[in-house]
């Protein structure tokens, strides 16, 4: 009788991973950790109103939701180092253009490459090529990827101000940036990662393997044209797309504070400090949420829901301390974390791994185009009706978030007998 073994960690496996941390690191938290630093310099080096520049997000974020399907499906059939390189090459160029843009239009150019490259390397890379490369741990090292955007965004924002205290004009910052994309990513796109193990004579981290036959296991799930006729899919895809509106409340957080007019504390520095505390916060989670799901899916679900809920309480009715304002914040990020580390996670358990990047592109598909238009509904919502509605809305986004959730898992369990191989 063949003796059952697991595949063990080698080089291979880490150097996947360390290209996710590096692309994430890198342009993904460049490009969506950074912007809203710009936009007040931009706006004004251009002499062009904020909401002018605000819009190129939208343009990036809606050129992402018409590209995910066909970036999916390149990642499924393509060699991995030519798609995540050549997304590493339009998001370089695309800084490029911007440090020497002189109009809004060109910045708008700029999005459409950033949306182009962005897809693959934020949304895309880093599920797909850890799903196909971990039996096991997958949602941890997801999380430990996915948490480098946190980083980044830390790093290069101090980075940003320290530039722009020396007098540095943005173009000039733009062609760092360019600099610093380049050196984080081409040379882990295209040096250290492939599309599967078995491209390197290995098989996936804690597959079990037959020693005697060899033979590497085949992914095993729902085809994409089968899922995406279930029920399940459907509620995937809103529950992704709750998410995304939910999470953003935290981008509420510095306007929230200049609200608090009778707060012992400078309300504007207080609610910069949200911001950042919460950054931290999202990215730790992201390790430990990743490291939860791999045990319990539904327990990691109902984590984050536990801790959107404090994180919204302690914010609203903490008010009147700065502690507490920034534990809500804190804690805010465990679901702040979901979005890119419990989706991914949540559609593998519950469609398999045949054909992850179809799906996973499908359902990023709907949680982008929320993405283009979620920062402007908490605004008019804020605006129309005050922050007391904002977190009652928020709360009732987190209930709905769960039971869709639960649904997801426990629907998905019918599907099982239909899962095939490729």
């Amino acid at each position: 009788m063949a003796q059952s073994t697991k595949e063990k960690m080698s080089t291979r496996h880490l150097l996947v991973v360390l290209t996710g941390i590096m692309i994430t690191f890198g342009c993904s938290a460049l490009c969506f950790s950074t912007w809203g630093l710009f936009q007040p310099v931009v706006a004004e080096g251009l002499g062009v109103e904020k909401t002018a520049f605000a819009m190129y997000v939208t343009v990036m974020y809606l050129t992402m939701t018409v590209a995910s399907p066909f970036a999916g499906k390149l990642l499924q059939s393509m060699d991995a180092r030519v798609i995540l390189s050549g997304s590493a090459i339009l998001v370089v160029a695309a800084f490029l253009l911007m440090s020497f843009a002189n109009t809004i239009a060109l910045f708008y150019v700029a999005a459409v490459m950033l949306g182009l490259g962005e897809i693959t390397l934020l949304w895309l890379a880093v599920p797909t090529l850890i799903n196909r490369w971990f039996a096991d741990r997958a949602g941890f090292f997801i999380g430990l990827c996915m948490a480098f955007t946190g980083i980044g965004g830390a790093i290069w924002s101090a980075v940003f101000t320290a530039l722009r205290a020396n007098g540095m004009d943005f173009h000039t910052i733009y062609l760092i940036w360019a600099v610093i994309a380049a050196v984080t990513s081409l040379p882990f796109t295209l040096l250290c990662v492939r599309s599967k193990p078995e491209d390197c004579g290995l098989q996936p981290y804690g597959a079990s393997v037959a020693a005697a036959a060899g033979a590497a296991p085949k992914a095993s799930g729902l085809s994409a044209s089968r899922a995406m006729k279930t029920p399940t899919f459907y509620a995937v895809c809103v529950f992704a797309g709750l998410i995304n509106i939910a999470i953003l409340i935290a981008m509420q957080f510095p306007s929230y504070t200049k609200t608090l007019t009778s707060a012992p504390f400078d309300v504007a520095v207080v609610g910069g400090l949200m911001t950042t505390v919460m950054m931290v916060g999202q990215a730790l989670f992201k390790v430990i949420l990743g490291g939860a799901a791999d045990k319990s899916a539904k327990g990691a679900l109902i984590f984050a829901f536990c801790a959107g809920v404090a994180g919204i309480f302690l914010c609203w009715f903490g008010a009147g301390s700065e502690l507490m304002l920034y534990a809500g914040a804190f804690i805010f990020g465990g679901c702040y974390a979901t979005a890119v580390v419990l989706v991914p996670v949540v559609v593998r358990q519950s469609f398999g791994s045949r054909e992850y990047s179809l799906i996973y592109s499908r359902v990023s598909t709907v949680f982008n185009l929320i993405a283009a238009f979620a920062a402007m509904i908490w605004a008019w919502v804020q605006t129309s009706f005050g922050f007391t509605v904002v977190f009652i809305t928020g709360l009732v986004m987190l209930i709905i978030i769960l039971l869709l959730g639960l649904y997801v898992m426990q629907s998905a369990k019918k599907y099982k007998s239909e899962w095939t191989t490729d």
